[in-house]
């Protein structure tokens, strides 16, 4: 199977081609630091029609911390919003057979959901503070049902609860939620700093997956993608949270860190409760067994103390 992976220069990316290595398909990476620029339409389309694929993985995305995503709120919305109508667009003029695979960071949701059911997408508006990129991926969805609408388009939208693991930036700025308290935490403990400060109350519950596992499920995705109808998203979900508050205390367990913890409760936490339902992952995914939490918790340490200094 040829596969164009597209940001695969990223966090996820670069999950998922450690998880695709030696598997027997083609895996072609690109992203911005390659060369493609997804922004530019007529480039997409000429790297569509080079490559040819059958899959297209669709890992691409202008995003950071609640921080960035609110200050850069119009660069967010545009970047992002050009990229998916392009590969849309890329797709249909030059490779109409091939499946698109979206992950949908569940930020998509209504904030004030208690559980994310994927039929629940339009139920409310996505959290303030995080409006600007989850709006851009109610559109991924919403563009990807179009073209299925009216070109045939095929495509897969997989529901991504907040991941964590290798591979993220150093920048707590621009890093998913609990890699920039791995990074900062082990900074801390390596310079001896006496104070660990973190943004928020703490109070705030998210479900977290391991990015392993979220490149295990696109491989068994694709392994079962010409069988499988995948016509409704689907939730990579666990039905399970832990409280910011709770990872912390875990980090610091782990990491040996004897320094005090300061919330700074002038920050924002974003929306109170991001849980996944995780119904319709069971029926096609019955089997599928997750990480534990500690464990991709070691891991990611281990990842942010083998790029140490940064």
């Amino acid at each position: 199977m040829r596969i164009l992976l597209l940001g695969g220069s990223g966090f996820a990316g670069q999950n998922v081609q450690q998880a695709f290595r030696d598997t027997g398909h083609i895996l072609l990476s690109q992203s911005r630091a390659t060369g493609l620029d997804l922004t530019d339409q007529s480039a997409t389309v000429a790297a569509f029609r080079d490559f040819a694929p059958d899959v297209v993985l669709n890992c691409a995305a202008v995003v950071g911390s609640l921080n960035y995503v609110t200050q850069k709120a119009a660069e967010v919305v545009d970047s992002n919003l050009r990229m998916i109508l392009n590969v849309y667009r890329a797709t249909q003029l030059a490779a109409p057979r091939a499946v698109v695979v979206n992950p949908v960071a569940n930020c998509a949701f209504p904030g004030d959901l208690e559980v994310y059911r994927e039929d629940d997408l339009w139920a409310g508006e996505p959290h303030q503070s995080v409006l600007s990129y989850g709006s851009t991926r109610r559109m991924m969805v919403v563009v990807s049902q179009c073209y299925g609408m009216q070109h045939g388009v095929r495509s897969v939208n997989l529901f991504v609860p907040n991941m964590y693991g290798p591979f993220d930036s150093t920048d707590p700025n621009k890093s998913h939620a609990m890699n920039a308290l791995v990074s900062k935490l082990v900074k801390a403990r390596a310079e001896g700093l006496s104070r660990f400060e973190v943004w928020g109350t703490g109070a705030p519950v998210r479900e977290w997956l391991y990015a392993g596992d979220f490149a295990r499920v696109l491989l068994e995705t694709l392994g079962r993608i010409g069988t499988e109808p995948f016509d409704h998203p689907i939730n990579i979900g666990q039905r399970h949270g832990w409280s910011v508050r709770e990872i912390v205390d875990v980090l610091v367990d782990e990491l040996g860190f004897t320094g005090e913890v300061a919330w700074d409760r002038t920050r924002p936490d974003g929306a109170p409760r991001k849980v996944m339902d995780d119904a319709r992952f069971r029926k096609f995914f019955p089997d599928f067994a997750f990480t534990g939490l500690r464990d991709g918790i070691r891991k990611t340490i281990a990842y942010y103390e083998s790029v140490y200094p940064y």
